[in-house]
C-alpha cells in the first residue's frame, strides 16, 4: 500500500467517524426536542448509539469525554495509526498497530477492573452511612443525597451520576441498575432490587439495607480468602508464563549465534512464530484458569 493509499483510507475513516458522531448528536438532539423528555430518560438504554458505545466504554475506566473530546481523540489515534504504518512499512507497521490496541484495550480493561474493585471496597462504609441515616428518620433519597460528596473516589462519581438520574427523572433503583450495567458492578442491582422491593411491597428498609450491608461484608472477607488460597497457584502461573520469554532473553544476551540460524532460515522463522503462539495461547489458558478459581 503506497503512502498516497494510506492517507486516502486514513481520510474516508475521519469522514465515517464524523458522520456517525454527527448522526448521533443529531438523534439525541431530535428526540430531547420532541415530546415527552421525562420518558425518553426513563427507558434510555446504556448504549444508543456507536458514540455512546465509546464513551461508555471510556467511563467504565474512568476517562470522561465528551463527544468533541472523543472525536478529537478518534482523529489522534487515527493520526498515530497512519504514521506508525508509513514509518515501519505494511507488515510491521499493522502488527505494531495491532499490538498496540490490543495493549491500549487491555490497559482499559485492567483499570476498569481496579476502578470497579475500589468501588467494592468503598460501598459499604457508604451504605453503613445511609443506614444510620435512616435509623434517624431521614428518607432513602435525603439519606442518599447527603452522604454521596463524603464518599471518596471513585466511588462519588459513581453516586453523582445516580443522583444526576434521579433529578433527570428517573427512580433511585432505574438509576443504580443503569450504573450497574455501566460498570459491571452487580453489588449495584442488588442494591437496585432491595430499593424496588421496598417501594412496591414496603417492610423496613432499615434492614433491608443492613442485610445487605452484611452481605457486602461477607463477600469482601470471602474474596480475600481466595485471593490468600489461591496466592500459590497465581505465582506459579507468573513463573510458567514469563519462564520462556526470561530463557529466550538470556540465549539471545549471551549467546546470539546460536539462535542466528534460526532467524535467517524460513523453518525457524515459521518455528519462532509458532513458539509465540504457543507462549500467547498458554498465558491465556493460565490467566482463564485464575479468573474462574
Amino acid at each position: 500500500m503506497t503512502p498516497w493509499q494510506l492517507w486516502l483510507v486514513t481520510l474516508a475513516l475521519l469522514l465515517v467517524a464524523a458522520g456517525l458522531l454527527w448522526k448521533s448528536a443529531q438523534h439525541q438532539s431530535e428526540r430531547a426536542l420532541g415530546g415527552d423528555t421525562l420518558t425518553a430518560h426513563r427507558k434510555r438504554l446504556p448504549r444508543d448509539s456507536l458514540q455512546e458505545v465509546v464513551l461508555d466504554y471510556l467511563l467504565a475506566a474512568g476517562i470522561h469525554l465528551g463527544g468533541r473530546g472523543l472525536l478529537l481523540l478518534g482523529g489522534l489515534l487515527l493520526v498515530m495509526i497512519l504514521g506508525t504504518l508509513l514509518m515501519f512499512g505494511n507488515r510491521l507497521g499493522a502488527l505494531l498497530v495491532l499490538g498496540g490496541l490490543v495493549a491500549i484495550n487491555v490497559g482499559l480493561g485492567l483499570r476498569a477492573q481496579h476502578l470497579r474493585q475500589k468501588i467494592r471496597d468503598q460501598l459499604p462504609n457508604f451504605m453503613e452511612q445511609v443506614v444510620r441515616e435512616i435509623g434517624v428518620g431521614a428518607t432513602l433519597e435525603i439519606a442518599f443525597r447527603r452522604n454521596v460528596e463524603r464518599v471518596p473516589l471513585p466511588l462519588r462519581d459513581a453516586l453523582s451520576r445516580i443522583a444526576i438520574r434521579r433529578e433527570l427523572g428517573m427512580e433511585l433503583h432505574e438509576g443504580l441498575r443503569r450504573e450497574a450495567q455501566l460498570l459491571k458492578i452487580h453489588e449495584f442491582d442488588l442494591l437496585a432490587a432491595a430499593v424496588e422491593v421496598n417501594q412496591v411491597h414496603g417492610g423496613s428498609l432499615k434492614e433491608i439495607l443492613g442485610s445487605f450491608v452484611e452481605l457486602l461484608r461477607q463477600q469482601e472477607r470471602g474474596r480475600r480468602e481466595l485471593k490468600a488460597l489461591t496466592g500459590e497457584t497465581r505465582v506459579t502461573a507468573v513463573v510458567l508464563a514469563g519462564m520462556p520469554l526470561a530463557l529466550a532473553g538470556f540465549m539471545v544476551i549471551n549467546n546470539p549465534e546460536f539462535l542466528a540460524p534460526m532467524l535467517e532460515s524460513p523453518s525457524g522463522k515459521l518455528a519462532l512464530w509458532v513458539a509465540l503462539g504457543l507462549e500467547l495461547g498458554g498465558c491465556f489458558a493460565l490467566w482463564r484458569m485464575l479468573r474462574s478459581v
